[in-house]
């Protein structure tokens, strides 16, 4: 998928480092993606561009963050379908109660330190734990989008959507771990599913995701 927003770049600010995220998963939630657009020159304009590759054929839903110059935070959402090969089949979203599971590409493993019970629009700590394949604690992550960390939070209508930086700010010299700490607030009651995403080495860490439920 090759995608332009046309932006003026004098109309908008850093936000978390970035002028610009684009957050996509999957309809079901199995897949999640963190995208930071280029920007481009094109037939005189300034556009914002991402060129992805889906792993399957599926429905999915996008959302644009950004913030205008002067103005407050803004999210902006699609939904679209991608067809061809390898097609998605379906994953039904189910509070499994685990709160341990491999990064992404497998040579972590994150811990969610949670409280059991989720109580919708009350406020909700909660800390990632980073630790190495083998158990042994990460120490020593790097700062991510001028953040600890972030994560991102979905609710499984699709129709919630919390994009969430840790409670303390780092400095770029900043080295850390393995807890980094959020704060937040599960709008309604339902299932939701949540990433985690931190920097080790240069390398962005994506946790698997964690299904959470608020009562």
């Amino acid at each position: 998928m090759l995608l332009h927003n046309k932006v003026k770049l004098n109309y908008i600010e850093v936000l978390h480092d970035k002028l610009m995220h684009v957050i996509i998963v999957a309809e079901d939630l199995s897949y999640f993606v963190h995208i930071h657009p280029e920007i481009k020159d094109i037939d005189d304009n300034t556009r914002f561009t991402i060129s992805h590759t889906f792993p399957e054929s599926s429905k999915y839903k996008l959302w644009v963050d950004f913030k205008p110059k002067d103005g407050n935070q803004t999210l902006a959402a699609f939904k679209f379908n991608v067809t061809g090969h390898s097609p998605h089949t379906s994953e039904e979203l189910v509070y499994d109660g685990k709160y341990t599971k491999e990064s992404l590409d497998g040579q972590y493993l994150i811990r969610l330190k949670i409280t059991e019970k989720i109580v919708a629009q009350n406020d909700v700590d909660f800390a990632f734990c980073i630790s190495d394949s083998s158990g042994q604690s990460i120490t020593n992550l790097q700062p991510l989008m001028a953040a600890g960390g972030h994560c991102v939070i979905i609710s499984s209508d699709l129709k919630e959507f919390l994009h969430v930086h840790p409670t303390e700010e780092v400095g770029t010299n900043w080295c850390g771990g393995p807890n980094i700490s959020f704060k937040t607030n599960f709008p309604k009651p339902g299932l939701y599913k949540t990433w985690g995403q931190f920097q080790h080495q240069g390398k962005v860490i994506t946790t698997g995701g964690f299904t959470l439920k608020a009562t």
